[in-house]
């Protein structure tokens, strides 16, 4: 496991640790879900330690627990709420509102909203600029093994020059794609790394715009 891996999973051990205890201590799950006005189904996930919570979501659940926001993300002892003094360890990236399709594609909503903490040292060793980072999720098969269903992936929209090969999130039309992009004079390729499924490089069609939101510069690891 990678330095990256390591920062990203601490991160989400701890967080979901001091969640579990924090709502347990305050009536649990229906509780809390009533008070903070989460759905307890989107509670229940964060729960299980599969959704990782926005910092939206975070600063409700805290407020209903009478825990602060820092406590639930850094495990500060502050009984304030009080997000002036964040650790060193963590930055606050914004998410995408929609899934980037590693398959067919996906629907953009094309809006950004929620925030979400994440390891500042990943952030800080990428080079990259938490205001011009954003988190998503892949959802397909298409660049598997590079990038499977689900995985967080941080793309930095700074970086929209294609390069041949390297991954990028973009949308043509109302769907976003995640591909490995070229340049062949005025054409652009798209590949998936999954072979099997997806053999063919194929040309990315313009009749629908396209639009290069960012380069792929991790998913639990850097690329």
């Amino acid at each position: 496991m990678s330095r990256s891996d390591e920062l990203w999973e601490m991160t989400r051990a701890g967080l979901f640790d001091r969640l579990k205890r924090a709502v347990h201590g305050a009536g649990g799950n229906g509780a809390i879900s009533a008070t903070s006005g989460v759905p307890i189904s989107t509670l229940n996930t964060y729960m299980a330690g599969t959704t990782m919570p926005s910092l939206a979501k975070l600063a409700k659940i805290a407020k209903a627990c009478g825990v602060s926001l820092d406590y639930l993300v850094s495990g500060s002892a502050s009984p304030e709420v009080d997000t002036k003094n964040w650790p060193d360890k963590l930055a606050i990236v914004q998410n995408l509102e929609f899934r980037a399709s590693a398959g067919d594609g996906l629907l953009v909503l094309d809006q950004e909203t929620e925030a979400t903490p994440f390891p500042k040292p990943v952030v800080d060793r990428l080079g990259l600029r938490a205001s011009k980072a954003r988190l998503l999720r892949a959802a397909g098969n298409s660049m598997w093994p590079t990038i499977e269903d689900g995985d967080p992936v941080l793309v930095d929209i700074s970086d929209t020059d294609v390069i041949d090969g390297r991954i990028y999130v973009f949308t043509i039309g109302d769907h976003v794609l995640l591909k490995r992009l070229r340049r062949r004079g005025r054409k652009l390729l798209m590949r998936a790394d999954n072979r099997e499924l997806y053999p063919e490089e194929e040309e990315v069609p313009t009749v629908e715009p396209v639009r290069i939101i960012g380069r792929v510069r991790w998913v639990g690891r850097s690329l």
